[in-house]
Parts: structure tokens; C-alpha cells; sequence
């Protein structure tokens, strides 16, 4: 911000200026600086408020007594005079009724019920007591307020603007302004300046979660460095030192936790008046004086020269001279504003992309969880099936079995033969003993039929060749008892002959049961590995489908990689943000 506009000192000023009357406001301002860098100028620096008919020079409690006593003609009518007055430095004894002018602190609304809101309960009470203690014994600005009675009102303040603005809260960069304006003044009358900076001065949006002003500011203060420093710049890029490693806390809380004391008031002096232009010109200023000293150096060291600044405590007015030399172009600066909206556009779709691709990636998974379970399951539930399946079938052939052997013990205990083990083999071995009894039979039969011939022969031959009635008789006694038990062993052996043939039969008829049910039993044996053969080539497509799912869910995480990876690169350079309406206040 090149100057500083009325609408900055007035806030309620600028809302109501038609384009014409903003056009003709910075010709005017334009008028103000030439007329500043002019030394015969009644608003030059060397003579504000001198003009050069007047008999003496005002001293500068005399100016600046006069200005606070006019401040509304001077705020409209006066801006150049008031910033040349300010750049020279606020008197300390002034800065407190100096800062609540520049940001209207008197018309804060709020500051009526600055104890209510210290009343009402405070969610980050417990976080600002942790930082207190741990920022207050380390810097010096807070020499004053180590006490623990002098550190109530700091807390006090910054629990009062949390409960205010509950979307902001609490920034740990706000330990720092707040600090330093109650070394200035009262409690009350800190937190309605705070408040004012908060509103007007771009603050709350730096403040914000989503850090997308002070990525804004980090992406403009680098493209300066990369313009008018590329040694350092080219030296940052080589030791992967980025910007926002050290800038953003210089945005945060105005350079005050790296500046001495006395220069950290001049440069907030400037800030109540200019905005954070001046953010800009010192930290230039500080890395072109250090530039020599950097380029030496590794990340942590110039981590620790730039957080330590106390080279100017002694020169406070050589630092801001030096900020004053620095290019600074409001159009620049806009134009900056504007490539960094387009790049977080494209991060934003490219951001967008990647959710999607993720939200994508994740119903897959989902899916893919969901499928694998599924499979699981069911060949869990199949297998428990032909497992059960396969028991029963296990338990039939059992029963059949025992059926089967119960049997041949009833047909060993019919035939008082030994079985063997297998009934199968038993009855086939049976029914071909059987076969060989009915033949044997069969034999003993033809042989008793031959000898009843061989016995007819010869009691004919008997009865031809002897003499006498008594020896016919006595060989035919002989012969008939001969005969009647060759007739009782015929009879016999046909009793046994169908006993045999009747067992051969009941045999033959188990045979052929048992046949039957061993020829289900291979029938239901061949279904259930026909049907084990399906479950196999269902199992195979499963894991087909389960293989293809893997795949596209590996291609899927690697483009996401992919993309993240092009993302985290990008981020490494920019931190997030957008555009804020509030640059239009300092860019005036």
C-alpha cells in the first residue's frame, strides 16, 4: 500500500465515495507524495506545518499536539502529512492516543461489554494460559508483563476477543500485538484497538484456520524476493528453504517477535497508518542487509538469523530509511493477488479431483471388502455344505456297510463259514464256493448212478453163473442192502444238493441288492464330484473376479499417488489461501 487513504483512517468514509470522487481522492493523494518529496513543500518531511513566510519552527510535541487536536481535518484532509509524520516516528509518550485515532478504537461498539464477554466460558482459555507461559519468559517485549498480576490483562484481552468472534478464536501471532499494546495502554482501551485491527487491517483474515490471506501475502513477499533478490532467492530454492519457514510469523504478529523493541514500535507505528506494506518493505530490507550473511549459510542457520533481528535496535530510523528504498508496486502486488487466485483455483479443482478419486478409491475398497467378504462367506458356507454333504454321504456308506456285514454274519452264521472282511468279496467268494459245492454234487451223484449200473450188472452176472437158490439169495440180500443205501446216500446228497442250490439263491439275491447298492452309491459318488468339479470352476471365477478387483483398485491408489504427490510438491511452494477483501484497504 502506497499511501494511506482516508478510507483507511475513517472507515465508514470509503463506503460512501462514488468512483469519481475515489478517482479524484488518489490524484490527490498522488499530489500529497510529490508535494512530500518536496523540500521547499509546506508538507515536506523537513517542514511539516512550517510554511516559508513563518517566523519559527514547531517543535514535535507542538505538530503532533496540533494534529491530535484536529485529527478529523487532518485524517480527510491530511493523510501525506500524517504518514510522513508517523514514518518519522509517534513520540512514546503520544503512541497510545496516536493508535486509537488511526484505527478509530473510540466508535468500537463491543467495548461495552468487554466484561461480559470476559464472564462467558472460553474453550481456548486452556491453550492461551500454555502460551503465555511459554512466549512471555522469552522476549523482551513482555518484560513488563512477566509479573503473573501483569499477565491478567493479556489474557483477559485475548480470552475477550475469542468468546467475541468464536470463528477466529485464538492465534498464538496475537500474543504479540496484544502484548505490545498493553505496554501502551489500558486494558479495555487494548482490546478495542485489537478489535479494530482484527475488523480493518486484514488480520482476522490472516488469523484464519485455512491460512489463505497469509498464503496470499507469503506468495507476493516471495515473488518480491525472486525479483529483487535472486541470488538469495536461488540460494533459498538450493537449501529446499522456503519462504514461509520464517515469513509467516512476521505477517502473523507484524514482525514483532524478531524485531527489538524499538524498532518493533517504528514498524508498528507504520502498520496502524500504512497497513502491512510495511511487513513487506522490512523484511525486504532485513534480507537485502543480510543477504552476504545467508548466502553462507544452511537452513538452521538462517532459520537463526532471521528470527533474531537485534542488529537495528540501536538504528531504528536506518531500518525504516532502508524500508523505504525497497520497490514496492501496488499493481505488482495486485497482479500477484491474482496469479495466486488462479493457482489455488487450479489446486482447489485439482484438490476436488483428487477427493474424488479418493471418495472413488474408498467406495472400491468398500466394495471390494464387501466382495471378498462375500466370497469368503460363501465358500465358507459351500464348503461347510460339502463338508455336510460328504458326512452324510461318509455316514450312508457306514450304515450300508455295517447293513452289508450285519448280513454276511447272519449268512455266516447260516453257513457257519468264515467271511472275510469285505462283504462284496465275501459274497461273490460265497456264491463261487456254492457253485462249487452244486458241482461236487453233481459229481457224487453221476458216480453213485455208475455204480448202481456197475451193481445191476453185476447181480445179473450173478444170476447167470450161480448154481444154487441159497447163494442167488444171500447175493441179492446183499445186493438190495447194498442198493437201499446207495439210494439213501442219493437221496442225501439231492437233500444237500437243494439245500446248496436254496442258499446259492439267497446268496445270488443278496449279491444282487448289494450290487444295486453299490452301483448308487458310484452314482451318487460321480454327482457329488461333478458337483464338486462346478464348485471348483465357481471358486476359480471368484478369484478371477477377486484378482481383477485387486487390480483396478492398485491402478486407482497409484494415479492417487500420483496425484497426491503432484499436489504435496505443489504445496511445498504456497501454503493455502484466497482473496481477501480486505488487500483493497492497504492497496488503496
Amino acid at each position: 500500500m502506497d499511501s494511506l487513504s482516508a478510507a483507511s483512517l475513517c472507515p465508514s468514509a470509503g463506503s460512501q465515495l462514488s468512483p469519481d470522487e475515489m478517482k479524484l481522492l488518489a490524484k490527490l493523494e498522488e499530489q500529497n507524495r510529490l508535494l512530500e518529496t518536496d523540500s521547499k513543500s509546506l508538507y515536506s518531511v523537513s517542514g511539516v506545518l512550517q510554511s516559508p513566510t513563518s517566523p519559527k519552527t514547531l517543535s514535535e510535541d507542538d505538530i503532533w499536539g496540533h494534529v491530535i487536536k484536529e485529527w478529523d481535518d487532518w485524517s480527510k484532509r491530511k493523510v501525506g502529512q500524517i504518514k510522513v509524520l508517523i514514518r518519522r516516528g509517534v513520540p512514546a509518550h503520544l503512541r497510545p492516543v496516536v493508535w486509537q485515532l488511526l484505527c478509530d478504537a473510540q466508535n468500537v461498539s463491543v467495548s461495552q461489554h468487554y466484561s461480559d464477554l470476559l464472564k462467558s466460558s472460553c474453550p481456548a482459555e486452556t491453550l492461551i494460559h500454555r502460551d503465555l507461559s511459554r512466549i512471555l519468559p522469552q522476549h523482551q517485549l513482555f518484560q513488563k508483563l512477566r509479573d503473573a498480576t501483569c499477565q491478567e490483562p493479556l489474557l483477559n484481552v485475548l480470552k475477550a476477543y475469542a468468546v467475541l468472534d468464536r470463528e477466529i478464536g485464538y492465534c498464538q501471532g496475537s500474543v504479540f500485538i496484544v502484548g505490545l499494546l498493553l505496554t501502551q495502554m489500558a486494558e479495555e482501551e487494548a482490546f478495542c484497538v485489537f478489535v479494530r485491527l482484527m475488523k480493518d487491517f486484514r488480520m482476522r483474515e490472516l488469523y484464519r484456520s485455512s491460512m489463505v490471506e497469509l498464503g496470499c501475502c507469503i506468495y507476493q513477499f516471495d515473488s518480491m524476493i525472486q525479483e529483487q533478490l535472486p541470488e538469495l532467492h536461488s540460494h533459498f530454492q538450493t537449501q529446499g528453504f522456503h519462504t514461509s519457514m520464517f515469513s509467516s510469523s512476521w505477517f502473523l504478529n507484524i514482525l514483532l517477535s524478531s524485531l527489538p523493541i524499538t524498532a518493533a514500535m517504528r514498524t508498528f507505528d507504520i502498520f496502524m497508518c500504512e497497513g502491512l506494506e510495511i511487513v513487506f518493505r522490512v523484511g525486504l530490507a532485513v534480507l537485502h542487509m543480510k543477504q552476504t550473511e545467508l548466502i553462507k549459510l544452511d537452513i538452521e542457520g538462517m532459520m537463526n538469523c532471521l528470527q533474531n533481528l537485534e542488529s537495528w535496535e540501536s538504528d531504528p530510523d536506518g531500518m525504516i530509511e532502508a524500508a523505504y528504498q525497497i520497490k514496492y508496486n501496488s499493481s505488482r502486488m495486485k497482479q500477484l493477488r491474482k496469479e495466486y487466485t488462479s493457482i489455488k483455483t487450479k489446486e482447489l479443482e485439482d484438490q476436488e479431483e483428487l477427493n474424488g478419486l479418493s471418495s472413488e478409491n474408498e467406495h472400491l475398497k468398500q466394495r471390494l471388502d464387501i466382495l471378498e467378504k462375500r466370497c469368503s462367506e460363501q465358500l465358507v458356507s459351500q464348503m461347510k455344505k460339502e463338508l455336510e454333504k460328504s458326512l452324510r454321504n461318509a455316514a450312508r456308506s457306514q450304515n450300508t456297510l455295517k447293513e452289508m456285514q450285519t448280513n454276511t454274519l447272519q449268512i455266516e452264521e447260516s453257513s457257519s463259514t468264515v467271511p472275510d472282511e469285505n462283504s462284496v468279496m465275501y459274497l461273490q467268494t460265497e456264491l463261487i464256493s456254492c457253485r462249487l459245492r452244486e458241482a461236487e454234487a453233481l459229481t457224487g451223484l453221476k458216480e453213485l448212478k455208475q455204480h448202481i449200473k456197475d451193481l445191476v450188472k453185476k447181480w445179473q452176472w450173478q444170476q447167470v453163473h450161480c448154481g444154487g437158490q441159497q447163494k442167488v439169495s444171500s447175493a441179492q440180500n446183499d445186493l438190495q442192502v447194498e442198493l437201499l443205501s446207495a439210494r439213501l446216500k442219493e437221496a442225501l446228497t439231492q437233500a444237500a444238493l437243494k439245500e446248496s442250490r436254496h442258499k446259492l439263491l439267497q446268496l445270488q439275491t443278496e449279491d444282487k441288492i448289494h450290487s444295486d447298492k453299490l452301483k448308487r452309491t458310484e452314482a451318487h459318488i460321480n454327482s457329488q464330484r461333478d458337483h464338486l468339479r462346478e464348485l471348483t470352476s465357481q471358486h476359480q471365477d471368484l478369484r478371477s473376479q477377486l484378482q481383477q478387483s485387486r487390480q483396478q483398485f492398485s491402478a486407482l491408489q497409484y494415479k492417487i499417488q500420483i496425484l497426491s504427490k503432484s499436489t504435496t510438491s505443489f504445496s511445498q511452494t504456497t501454503l493455502k489461501p484466497s482473496t481477501s477483501a480486505s488487500l483493497e484497504h492497504n492497496d488503496t
